[in-house]
Formats: C-alpha cells, sequence, structure tokens
C-alpha cells in the first residue's frame, strides 16, 4: 500500500472509531488493563495536566485532531476562540456535542490537516495523540506548518503515546519499532492499517529547531510523551 492510500485508511479508521474512542481514553472493555495499571494511568494525566495548565495557552488558540474534545474543552475555558481542524466530521460532531454551549468559542474545520494551510497566525497551538500519526517523511513539512500557524514566542503543547503495551487494548499486539504502520481493529472486528510512529525526542526536538521552533520532550513514566514549544 502506498503511504496516500494509508493515510486514507487512517482517515477512514478515526471516522468509523469516533463513538468508541473515549473508550480508550476512558479504560473502559478491551483497554481496562486492571486497576493498578488504570491508577497508574489516571496518575499520568493529572501529571499531563499540570503541564497543560502552567502553560499561557490564551487569547486565539489552534488544535489539530481534536477528536472527541476532551483538550478541546479545556482550551475553551482558557481561549479566546479555538480553531479546531480535524478531517473527520464524526469526531467534530461528538467534539461539538461534548462541549455544549462552550463550542461557541470553537471554530470548527473540517479539512485533511496535511493540506490545511493556516490563514493567519494563533496565540498558541496543541495536538494531542497526533504526531505519531505524521509519517516520519512528512514531520519536516508538518513542523513547518505549524510554525506558519504561531506568532512569534506562542506556545505549542503536544501529547502522544509511549510504546507500552498496557496503554492499549489487552488485544492489540504492539507494532514492530521499524515500521511506520500498525494494525488497528474497532469493536465490530473491522481491521485497518494506520500510520504509528514512535518519535525519539531528540529527532522531534532536532526537526522542530530547522523549522524555527523551541521544543523541549519529555515523557510520563510509563504511558505518555508530551512536548512543550515556542515560536521563534
Amino acid at each position: 500500500m502506498s503511504e496516500e492510500s494509508i493515510l486514507d485508511e487512517q482517515q477512514t479508521y478515526y471516522r468509523a472509531r469516533a463513538d468508541e474512542y473515549d473508550e480508550w481514553w476512558e479504560r473502559l472493555g478491551k483497554f481496562d488493563q486492571g486497576p493498578e495499571a488504570n491508577s497508574h494511568w489516571n496518575q499520568e494525566i493529572c501529571e499531563l495536566l499540570n503541564i497543560f495548565a502552567s502553560l499561557p495557552l490564551d487569547g486565539d488558540l489552534l488544535e489539530f485532531a481534536p477528536g472527541t474534545g476532551y483538550w478541546t474543552e479545556l482550551l475553551a475555558d482558557r481561549a479566546r476562540s479555538v480553531t479546531a481542524v480535524d478531517g473527520a466530521p464524526e469526531m467534530i460532531a461528538n467534539n461539538r456535542a461534548r462541549l455544549g454551549d462552550k463550542a461557541e468559542v470553537v471554530t470548527y474545520v473540517q479539512h485533511d490537516i496535511f493540506d490545511w494551510v493556516p490563514p493567519r497566525r494563533f496565540d498558541g497551538m496543541v495536538f494531542c495523540f497526533w504526531i505519531s500519526h505524521v509519517p516520519r517523511r512528512r514531520l519536516s513539512g508538518f513542523l513547518a506548518k505549524c510554525r506558519d500557524a504561531l506568532r512569534v514566542g506562542a506556545p505549542m503543547f503536544f501529547v502522544d503515546n509511549l510504546c507500552e503495551p498496557t496503554g492499549y487494548a489487552v488485544d492489540q499486539v504492539m507494532p514492530d519499532s521499524d515500521s511506520e504502520f500498525t494494525q488497528r481493529l474497532l469493536n465490530d472486528g473491522r481491521e485497518f492499517t494506520i500510520v504509528k510512529n514512535y518519535y525519539d525526542p531528540e529527532e522531534l526536538q532536532d526537526a522542530a529547531r530547522a523549522e524555527g521552533i523551541s521544543l523541549d520532550v519529555g515523557n510520563t513514566s510509563t504511558y505518555f510523551q508530551y512536548g512543550v514549544g515556542y515560536a521563534t
């Protein structure tokens, strides 16, 4: 399969997964790894939220791949406006429903993120569980898009997965670390191939620096990688 066809399949997968996506985040069903692992997962989410809360994310903000709205809701509490760009209309519908009245400050844009062109510069940016779905050959272009979307000094925050089996479904086989692609199953048994990269922190930092973003990448103890950057 070509990269383009896999990206199309990835989009189809997330459209189909919209109504079951939060099972993963909330550790429900096949994502329930037991009380100890689930408690540790939630503790690490609290760690991420503390980092997120410490950042000057206000004004007019941009969010890529907002999904079902967990982070969008937090941004809406702080922002003058949020522009949320997602390719899946089903995700956007669930996001809007989750936010309710808070969605009044959100402009939803249904568009392929790789093709979307920022119409202006924003005061900050967030993308959570997205960068691992960016193919390596598109990484520099994506980071250049991020820089083009930010005013000088604006913050950027991201979160993604570490390659940890208990962070996924109990029946999922972890991908080959040498491959950019992995298989994912929906609850109804349909299987999809998607992009899944576990980027090295230095690789991300160097790639961001080359595009004009000062980025520090860290991780929680088990489940999550995160990045905090500023447009230079």
